[in-house]
């Protein structure tokens, strides 16, 4: 274990995270999006085309939060095996503050 392995996984759960809380928004817009263009016509062509673009992001969100709960299970186990050397390193003081941030 090198503190390369710390970096790699760190930015992961941190990649992970940041696609999450865009997947949210991303629903939400799409939600206000399509509550608009029922309002103004509601036999729209485009809206049924929205729909399926926030049907595809309601996809990924289970997907989403399915491999960062498996990245911050990797890094978890990756701190709790850390060797003593590595323990001092920046490396892992930032992989233990991601796993603080994730929970």
């Amino acid at each position: 274990m090198s503190t390369r392995d710390f970096n790699i996984k760190t930015n992961v759960l941190k990649r992970l995270a940041k696609e999450a809380v865009f997947y949210t928004k991303e629903k939400e817009h799409q939600e206000r999006r399509i509550a608009v263009m029922v309002a103004k016509d509601p036999e729209d062509y485009e809206i049924k085309k929205q729909r399926e673009v926030l049907e595809e992001t309601l996809d990924m969100l289970p997907d989403v939060e399915r491999r960062r709960k498996a990245a911050r299970q990797d890094l978890a186990n990756l701190v709790m095996n850390a060797n003593p050397d590595v323990k001092g390193s920046k490396e892992y003081e930032e992989a233990v503050q991601a796993l603080e941030a994730s929970e």
